[in-house]
Parts: C-alpha cells; sequence; structure tokens
C-alpha cells in the first residue's frame, strides 16, 4: 500500500526527506493553490527544483504532481473564435472561465495535445498521473452535456487527458478524483488505466468515519468501489492538512494535533477496504513550521498509516 503525502511546492525542502524516510512514506505529492498560481508558475518552479526532486527519487521517494490543470490546459484565447470549445452556464451562455465542453471534440483533441506537453514538461518517473479539473464546482450545460453526471463529464476529461499523456508515457495511468460534486460513480464505461482518487474533503476529520456523520463518506466510497477497483484505489484525506485548520491562512498555523484514535480509526477502515494507497494533505507544513515545531505529528501520522498497513487483512471494522 503507498503511504504518502501532499504538500505545496511552497513547503518543499530538503528536510522533508528526512521525515519521509523516519515516517515510513514512499511517495511525495506536490501542489500548487490556483487562487494564487498557475499551471506555468509550478513548471518554471519545477525547472528549478529538479536536482532536489532528484535526491528524493534517488533515496526511493516516489515524487509525484497533484494539481488542478485542465483550466491552464485550455488555451483560453481560442473562445472568441471557437466558443464552442468551452463549457455553457446555466444560463445559456458559453464561458472561458472554467474546464472546457466535454461534448466538443476539438476541445477534447486540445486538451489531450495540451496534456502531452504537459507531461514532457512534468518529466515525471512514476507512471501514475493526477492532472485534475478545475477545483469549482462547475460543468458545462450545453444540450449534449446537460443530461450526462459531472462524474461522467469529468470522466470523459480524464479520458482525453490520459490520451496525451500516454504518447509520452505509454505505461500512464492518471486518476479520477472523486471531489466536490463528482462523488457519484460515472455510468460511462471506465478505461482500465483510471484508478479512484477519493478525496473527502468536506467532512469532520475529529469523528470517526463510523460515527453517524460519517455515513455520507461511507456510502460514498462503497458505491465508487462498485465500479472502480480498490486496489488501485487511492485515498487521499486532509489530516495533516494545516491550510484548512489555519483557514487557508499562513499567519494563523499552530502545531498539528493528531487525533490519534480517530485517524487511526479512520486509516484501518480505509485499509480494510483493501484501498492501494492512503494520502494525505499536509499543506503549509513548510520550513518555518518544521523549524519551529518539528516533525512529530507527521511521525505520528506515519507511524499510524504503518500501522494499518500491518493489519490491512484484518481491519475491516464494522459500523
Amino acid at each position: 500500500m503507498k503511504k504518502g503525502i501532499i504538500i505545496l511546492k511552497e513547503d518543499f525542502c530538503i528536510e522533508w526527506l528526512d521525515i519521509l524516510k523516519k515516517g515510513g512514506f514512499d511517495t511525495l505529492g506536490l501542489h500548487f493553490i490556483v487562487t494564487e498560481n498557475r499551471l506555468e508558475d509550478y513548471l518554471r518552479w519545477l525547472d528549478g527544483q529538479r536536482d532536489l526532486i532528484r535526491v528524493f527519487e534517488d533515496a526511493g521517494i516516489t515524487v509525484e504532481h497533484e494539481i488542478h490543470a485542465v483550466g491552464d490546459l485550455m488555451p483560453r484565447e481560442r473562445f472568441t473564435s471557437e466558443p464552442e470549445m468551452f463549457r455553457m452556464d446555466e444560463s445559456g451562455k458559453r464561458s472561458p472561465d472554467y474546464n472546457l465542453c466535454p461534448s466538443s471534440s476539438e476541445a477534447l483533441k486540445c486538451l489531450e495535445e495540451s496534456a502531452y506537453r504537459l507531461a514532457v514538461r512534468l518529466g515525471q518517473k512514476g507512471h501514475e498521473y493526477h492532472i485534475w479539473t478545475d477545483d469549482h464546482e462547475v460543468r458545462c450545460h450545453c444540450e449534449q452535456c446537460r443530461g450526462k453526471s459531472v462524474s461522467d463529464l469529468n470522466l470523459i476529461v480524464y479520458h482525453a487527458l490520459l490520451r496525451g499523456i500516454k504518447r509520452y508515457d505509454p505505461e500512464a495511468r492518471i486518476a479520477y478524483l472523486a471531489y466536490g460534486n463528482a462523488f457519484a460513480p460515472p455510468t460511462l464505461p471506465i478505461g482500465p488505466d483510471v484508478f479512484l482518487e477519493f478525496a473527502p474533503m468536506n467532512r469532520n476529520l475529529q469523528h470517526r468515519l463510523t460515527e453517524p456523520d460519517g455515513e455520507k463518506v461511507r456510502t460514498e466510497l462503497d458505491r465508487l468501489l462498485e465500479v472502480f477497483p480498490a486496489d488501485s484505489a487511492q485515498i487521499l484525506e486532509y489530516w495533516l492538512d494545516e491550510s484548512l485548520y489555519s483557514r487557508y491562512n499562513r499567519s494563523n498555523v499552530r502545531k498539528l494535533s493528531v487525533n490519534r484514535e480517530a485517524f487511526g480509526y479512520d486509516m484501518r477502515y480505509y485499509a480494510g477496504k483493501g484501498v492501494g494507497a492512503i494520502k494525505t494533505f499536509g499543506a503549509y507544513l513548510d520550513k518555518k513550521y518544521l523549524e519551529t515545531y518539528g516533525a512529530e505529528e507527521i511521525l505520528i501520522y506515519g507511524a499510524l498509516l504503518q500501522e494499518a498497513e500491518r493489519k490491512k487483512g484484518d481491519c475491516n471494522e464494522s459500523v
């Protein structure tokens, strides 16, 4: 079972290498906040981090990129001449704001080409890609799209992205992100190289999943695992997400407090489903945080995750 943590590009530093090794992590995800950066900003930053990333990879850590990128992969300047490539809002007007029109063959062709170029620039060694639709609950309402669910529309987009990425990496696999308004299982055929990434952001992390307010999350995951293989599914949680706890204000950052009972139980619950990976966001855990508060809580999380993996075969706990 893959065990990982996702941090912001601003948080990436050499200090993370020792933490990952001591905590038993094997995967580091890199992320950026779309309201603060664009994809091109991230890629330029990435070019300056190649040597440091290589140090992590040489130490056995898989470095991946988990990013909302569709908005930047569609050339918005084409809206004036080709508005049909872009989504229609609920009022019936085409808009270049987010995502695209998944019913437009030209839009999907354009997205495929952009995904190929992105894969080349990422230069990722691993074969699992996390290139997500825009971080907004927006969809296309055109005549062809309105009869499809958000989940099916997103799946069409992920298949187009995968086609482009495979031109660079024939072994590529892509995440279907269950997040926001896309938790319903897709009804369209799911390609063999599309895996589930389940990110239940809006839940009470201090309560165990098996408590009453966790029923919605449990049900959503079970429904998704009816159409996605469990052994390739990935859980993306928010246990260490200091950006969430600080209400997205770095001046509010305080030392993390790991709820061992609730977090450990949830990890065992997920592991009992037979999933292939469990990860958490760890945003705002930058060099300053590590120097001020240390890595104790991160290492506790790592130990809980290793325990869940060890008990994976006998920890499918009942509700």
